[in-house]
């Protein structure tokens, strides 16, 4: 017998169902890869392309529709046309309405909605550095790059009184502080320099000149002593990656978000209380 597992759709409960029966779902359009499943292990809710036993047969389910892109693969044949005056004159409100396609690693999903990419992107289940196409773009570009994903942009949204936008945008668990302290890191293999430049009980935003660290990577790190904070060592998840500007330089300065894995009590106990009365 098939092991069952609860869903979470549109905040309603959903199942038990198979994961065959979830996969068929979601080829449906029944259930979105943005929905949760119960994982009793973990005794949480992860999103369906987080499940170990669902992601790999989520991200390899075709798009309905065929990006044009990827005819395109060339640059002398993505100039052909009149693609590029397209591009420039199309409005951004009836690109951000367009049906959205999301290239990460070799894996192509959509279409999705604006709004669903923007909450896949706030719940880290696509990141900055991956790409995205829509209708009327001429080849896949960074989401980095698209201006409909600025910060300005989703500065905009997020101060939305529509609610279908505003519930897209989570508070912190944790609050984070301005943080100045110098930081070593190592994988175990390398180590780099880096500063941090925000910190919490939970974790911390640190920039290093190293664009090959992934999200879901584990680092060490040694924090120096600076802005009153003694030094302490951490075991860190990288949860986020943002391009602090030149996207394509490997050795440009990358900000990176990083969930404490492993703590000291003492420590933890002292961040606490430094990040609330900072």
């Amino acid at each position: 017998m098939q092991e069952k597992f609860y869903v979470s759709h549109s905040s309603e409960q959903m199942g038990p169902y198979s994961i065959d029966e979830i996969v068929q779902f979601v080829a449906q359009g029944t259930l979105s890869p943005l929905d949760y499943i119960y994982d009793e292990e973990k005794s949480d809710w992860l999103l369906f392309l987080d499940h170990p036993k669902l992601s790999e047969k989520v991200k390899s389910l075709k798009p309905k529709a065929m990006p044009k892109a990827q005819k395109t693969d060339s640059p002398d044949h993505a100039n052909q046309g009149d693609h590029s005056q397209a591009k420039k004159s199309q409005p951004r409100e009836e690109r951000s309405q367009a049906e959205w396609f999301v290239l990460k690693g070799d894996n192509k999903f959509g279409p999705f909605a604006f709004i669903d990419v923007v909450k896949m992107l706030q719940q880290g289940a696509v990141f900055e550095f991956d790409f995205a196409w829509h209708a009327g773009l001429e080849t896949w570009m960074r989401i980095a790059e698209l201006s409909d994903f600025s910060k300005e942009n989703l500065k905009k949204l997020k101060e939305s009184s529509m609610p279908e936008i505003s519930e897209v945008f989570f508070r912190r668990r944790y609050r984070r502080i301005a943080y100045g302290g110098t930081i070593l890191v190592h994988d175990n293999q390398k180590v780099w320099k880096g500063k941090t430049v925000e910190i919490s009980e939970g974790g911390a935003g640190v920039v290093m000149e190293n664009a090959m660290i992934l999200p879901g990577q584990q680092l060490y790190l040694h924090f120096k002593p600076g802005d009153g904070v003694p030094p302490f060592n951490a075991v860190c998840e990288v949860v986020s990656k943002e391009f602090v500007n030149d996207l394509r330089n490997r050795n440009a300065p990358v900000k990176y978000g990083l969930k404490f894995k492993q703590l000291s009590d003492e420590t933890q106990k002292f961040l606490k209380t430094f990040t609330k009365a900072g």
